[in-house]
């Protein structure tokens, strides 16, 4: 798998020790079944589907 970013921008107000982690999954469920789920303080990675 390719790296697709070594080192995180100094970014104000960005969540502190954060890891990103990209990952691919092959299912039967229709797209609209599928649910993203962040736990905790993550849902501030992305407030536009974050639930």
């Amino acid at each position: 798998m390719p790296l697709i970013c070594a080192q995180e921008l100094d970014v104000a107000g960005a969540l502190p020790r954060v890891v990103r982690v990209l990952a691919h999954i092959e299912s039967d469920k229709p797209r609209a079944d599928i649910a993203h789920v962040y736990l905790g303080a993550a849902a501030a990675l992305r407030k536009d589907i974050a639930q």
